[in-house]
């Protein structure tokens, strides 16, 4: 046998990195902190993953700070399955966007607001297919949030149906149930040209059956845009101009100029 002590290495769902088990448990945060992920459960895997949305790139996030958002987050008044619920969806909206990192539990809140104000789905969707974890019940939050923006307006209906559209494709890096409207506030900016409902309005859906014959992951809204078709070019004239109404128009514009000269101090 080795003389050796067996040393059990961890790697630290926070800061990624590895350490040793005894470090772990001689650190006072460290060891409230397992305690702290014990106590709740199933809720503590989708609270680990939750705290890594305050880690920077660059630093590593210490323990005591670790331990003390998650007691912040668990005293947010809301059920356990609420809050994991909500922290799930958090980590899923702003998980490998970029940005900074949280700063605070706003956003979780945010969420959690947006979770109560939304009624609930029932336990299988259409055609009586299990919905599985909540996915298919944020799309369609996300749809009927759509609905009500667009309201009775031509043109927030042709862009709320497209970004529906997209939402229903499950689309990677699609917006979170929340900011769906702040969304379409920005695509309706790309179509601020758009102001003839009979001729814009197909082009509106046109560009977005572009968008998702095309799109991967949700797009920029500037794709908008890019793929409007250019608009149909008016009818022109049924008749060609004769000779004799051309020879009128010059003996007329030769009149005008005489009266004009005539008038000339």
């Amino acid at each position: 046998m080795s003389s050796q002590k067996e040393i059990m290495i961890l790697h630290c769902p926070l800061c990624h990195g590895q350490f040793s088990i005894e470090a772990l448990i001689q650190d006072q945060a460290g060891r409230d902190l397992l305690v702290l992920m014990a106590q709740h459960g199933q809720l503590g895997p989708q609270l680990l993953q939750y705290l890594t949305l305050f880690r920077s790139e660059k630093r590593a996030l210490a323990f005591d700070r670790a331990l003390r958002l998650a007691k912040e987050a668990l005293e947010i008044p809301a059920s356990p399955e609420q809050l994991a619920a909500a922290m799930a969806e958090t980590v899923e909206a702003l998980r490998g966007r970029g940005g900074k990192p949280l700063k605070n539990h706003n956003y979780l809140r945010r969420v959690l607001e947006s979770q109560a104000a939304t009624p609930p789905s029932p336990p299988y969707g259409i055609g009586g297919v299990p919905e599985g974890r909540g996915g298919v019940s944020r799309r369609k939050a996300a749809i009927a949030a759509l609905v009500e923006w667009a309201g009775l307006d031509w043109k927030r209906t042709a862009i709320a149906g497209g970004l529906a559209a997209l939402v229903a494709a499950n689309l990677k890096n699609a917006p979170a149930v929340d900011t769906i409207g702040y969304t379409a506030d920005i695509w309706l900016r790309m179509a601020a040209t758009c102001t003839i409902p009979e001729i814009d309005a197909p082009r509106i859906e046109a560009a977005f059956a572009a968008i998702l014959d095309q799109a991967t992951e949700w797009p920029e809204p500037r794709a908008l845009k890019e793929h409007l078709p250019r608009r149909p070019e008016r009818a022109k004239v049924g008749h060609e101009i004769s000779d004799e109404q051309r020879q009128q128009g010059r003996d007329a514009a030769r009149a005008i100029h005489a009266l004009l000269e005539g008038a000339t101090p």
